[in-house]
């Protein structure tokens, strides 16, 4: 879900307030006292509810010039766009409108469909904080910050603590150790109590039936005794079945065991005296022994073969100075190739951004600015026929009405006077003034295009012709700077088998071109030695032989240290060694299933075919207390029918029924009780539960964002039981509540990023960060910022902040103080 859009029509010092919003990371800067709070909290009252009185905030965000209450939000989710309006604050008015313009009939129910699973509280728990709750953390005593570490991801826990709370307050209202007349269970055991006391009082009489239920209780506890003999036993098959069931790795163990024993080729001392310290200066004397190359069969005093490069130069001699010559061009023209390259990468993001918002008011092609102070109002084109036409009319009316007041009535004058007036009359006419409109098609612009918006938009197509015109400038630039190093480059042909494929960058053709030339200078010098340096060559060849001697010989002591005979016999040794490990680790794994304790079990029990012949013969005694007890119910089921028979007084009979069913309803109350007593430890237990399991999907996210906010001072989060630990990258152990301040907060954030990234992939909100990081110094700082930018690369992020940030692009910063200036 991402917020498009809000308006506001009044909320606290805003009204008649409008602002876009980006769709990844938005910045919100503004001064304290700027209204970076009060958006926070219109956004969260628009989606859950604003504040209905101050009993639940301090601030209820009147409008300070009397508007009314409320505003909107508009959404896109799934690539649709929702408009959220709520209006008033004691009764506000929801208005959900769907992409298709249409309202919801129950808004409520749509609003809570589009933010699920998530309610007000879990949103401000897991999407929306601020420095207030960084401050809250600071007073916390180590295990309160343990426990709020461990128990925030548990969603709506202090509902599910509640209802544990009235579960086992259900329970003790139902029974206490206590006596009293309000609990019920101890009221039915105080009836039952009185009710026993007289039957037992009616059974003095009744000797055959005491007897009975003597022999009762007598059978009814051997069956009992029975049964628990046979749970015992099936306990002992159960856990000599589960040792049985590791025989497989049992035997394994006990063959890797004698194979260690039956190594013939080398002593356990030998294998144990090959640590990796000594394998790896092994190898790095070999390695150094096999690099130094001592030509026996030729006389270096006299003879010196000619390195290729050197051959290469004497046939391109003129090129390859000149190319060496040119290598502070090369150098300079890369540099400013590459000062082209990022200049056109700046210009085409800014081309791109004014394109797209050009193309949203015009569509394309992009129209061209205007002429510099050319009207697109239509003018009045008054023509020299129409002033012609008017005079010629107002003669022709002056002839005609002199021709009229005259006594002699002159028919010339009224002749030409009439005519006058009709030709000037119809002159007038057709030629009268006119509105005509500037053409702008040869701009671009359409016919039907708002002239307004033409006007408005003349600066930003003025920018934007501009950065075509720049872009192009500087794309002819770089290809001219490129044809310059090309040209450079061609020099280095002869040296082509030595240069690095055309995929490589200009630094590193040039820096090889370098290294190239500076060995054909060494080249040569060293073909221009002299009989002196000749002889000091033989003086270093024989220092080198010096020196494989003494490698060889420190190889050899350590050949004789580990008593084998060569590098070859050494290789054998590293592998047996090698083969050892493979296998101390094997037994290593088959150690963490097969533990001691299980082991020592089977060789207590004298083996696994041992264990076999014992779960058979517990099987045995299985099929036999089966029978016992089947004997036994059958003497409980005759006794029962004696005492049965024996009660044949209605009266006492119907006590022994009023003392069942006092025992059936105790059972049926106690059932009622432990039900409770359970259900209140099992939510106790499965919050713990769900936190606990929860933590270990975010636990990886956590570690890489503890580490970075504290310069990978710490490595690993460890949740241990109810405790939380961090691990340095000494591998020290620390208590969350042994962290500095600094570093808990840190801790917090990493948590509660990481927390929050594993329950948006359910319904991604907007993320609402309030000023959280005013304590981090610069460098942790710069790293929450980074961070800031990877969670907005999935999901919106909208941060509050006094502080102008230079780690934010311009186009990422909404500014509140310009916004009231402007």
């Amino acid at each position: 879900m991402i917020i498009r859009k809000l308006h506001i029509v009044g909320f606290g010092k805003f009204s008649d307030f409008d602002l876009d919003l980006r769709n990844d990371l938005q910045i919100v800067y503004g001064e304290n006292e700027s209204g970076k709070s009060t958006l926070r909290q219109f956004i969260s009252g628009v989606l859950f509810g604003f504040t209905q009185n101050k009993r639940q905030a301090s601030n209820l965000y009147e409008p300070h010039n009397g508007a009314q209450y409320g505003g909107s939000l508009l959404l896109e989710k799934d690539q649709g766009l929702w408009e959220i309006s709520r209006l008033g604050r004691t009764q506000s008015q929801l208005t959900v409108k769907n992409p298709n313009g249409s309202e919801s009939s129950h808004p409520e129910d749509q609003l809570k469909q589009l933010l699920a699973p998530f309610t007000e509280d879990s949103f401000q728990d897991i999407f929306s904080f601020d420095q207030e709750q960084l401050n809250e953390i600071r007073n916390l005593s180590g295990k309160d910050l343990s426990n709020r570490l461990l128990s925030f991801s548990a969603v709506n826990a202090d509902l599910w603590q509640q209802l544990s709370g009235a579960l086992d307050k259900a329970a003790s209202d139902r029974f206490g150790v206590a006596k009293t007349a309000k609990r019920p269970i101890n009221r039915l055991i105080k009836d039952y109590e009185d009710l026993d006391t007289q039957i037992g009082a009616m059974s003095d009489q009744l000797s055959k039936y005491r007897q009975a239920e003597e022999n009762k209780d007598h059978l009814s506890h051997q069956l009992e005794e029975l049964k628990q003999q046979q749970k015992k036993l099936q306990i002992q098959v159960d856990q000599f079945t589960k040792l049985a069931d590791l025989s497989d790795l049992y035997a394994e163990k006990n063959e890797l065991a004698a194979s260690g024993s039956d190594q013939e080729t080398f002593s356990n001392a030998q294998v144990t005296a090959l640590t990796d310290g000594v394998a790896a200066q092994v190898e790095k004397l070999e390695g150094q022994i096999n690099g130094i190359n001592l030509d026996e069969g030729s006389d270096h005093s006299t003879e010196i073969s000619e390195n290729p490069l050197l051959t290469i130069y004497k046939n391109n001699q003129r090129d390859l100075d000149l190319l060496d010559q040119s290598i502070p061009n090369l150098i300079a023209g890369n540099n400013l190739f590459d000062q082209t390259k990022n200049e056109l990468k700046v210009l085409s993001s800014r081309l791109d951004q004014l394109h797209a918002d050009l193309k949203n008011k015009f569509n394309d092609p992009i129209p061209k600015p205007l002429p510099q102070g050319l009207n697109i109002q239509p003018k009045t084109k008054i023509s020299a026929f129409f002033i012609i036409g008017l005079f010629l009319a107002v003669a022709g009316i002056l002839g005609v009405v002199y021709g009229f007041l005259s006594l002699e009535f002159p028919l010339p004058f009224f002749i030409c006077g009439a005519g006058g007036l009709v030709i000037g009359g119809l002159l007038a006419f057709f030629e009268r003034p006119k509105k005509e409109s500037v053409d702008l098609s040869k701009y671009g612009y359409g016919t039907q295009t708002d002239p307004a918006l033409i006007t408005s938009s003349q600066r930003e197509l003025q920018e934007y012709d501009e950065k075509v015109q720049n872009f192009n400038q500087l794309v002819k630039q770089k290809q001219g700077q490129l044809y310059k190093i090309d040209s450079l480059l061609k020099l280095a042909m002869p040296l082509k088998q030595y240069l690095p494929d055309s995929a490589q960058s200009h630094d590193t053709l040039v820096g090889q071109i370098q290294v190239l030339l500076n060995e054909i200078r060494d080249e040569k010098r060293s073909a221009a030695l002299s009989a002196e340096q000749k002889r000091l060559v033989e003086d270093n060849r024989q220092q080198q032989q010096n020196h494989l001697n003494d490698l060889k010989n420190q190889q050899r002591q350590i050949f004789d240290s580990l008593k084998v005979t060569d590098y070859s016999e050494f290789q054998k040794l590293l592998a047996a060694r090698s083969s050892a490990q493979q296998r101390q680790d094997h037994l290593q794994n088959i150690e963490q299933v097969l533990t001691a304790d299980k082991e020592a079990q089977i060789n207590q029990l004298g083996g696994i075919d041992q264990i076999i012949l014992k779960i058979q013969a517990a099987k045995a005694q299985l099929t036999n207390f089966d029978a016992q007890i089947q004997d036994a119910n059958g003497g409980l089921l005759t006794v029962q029918s004696q005492l049965m028979s024996l009660s044949g007084d209605q009266d006492y009979q119907d006590k022994l029924q009023q003392r069942a069913d006092l025992e059936t309803e105790i059972n049926n109350e106690l059932e009622g009780y432990f039900t409770n007593r359970l259900a209140a430890s099992w939510i106790n237990e499965s919050l713990y539960e769900i936190s606990h399991e929860r933590m270990p999907e975010i636990k990886k996210q956590a570690e890489s964002y503890f580490s970075e906010l504290t310069d990978g001072k710490y490595r690993e989060i460890i949740f241990q039981d109810r405790a939380l630990l961090v691990t340095n990258i000494q591998g020290d152990h620390f208590y969350a509540y042994e962290l500095s301040k600094g570093s808990s907060e840190q801790l917090y954030v990493a948590l509660r990023l990481a927390f929050a990234e594993s329950l948006a992939v359910k319904n991604p909100l907007p993320f609402l960060i309030d000023d959280s990081f005013v304590n981090f110094d610069a460098s942790r700082k710069d790293v929450m910022d980074r961070i800031l930018h990877h969670l907005a690369e999935k999901y919106q992020v909208i941060y509050f902040t006094a502080n102008h940030d230079q780690n934010f692009m311009e186009t990422n910063i909404i500014d509140l103080g310009a916004l009231a200036n402007a």
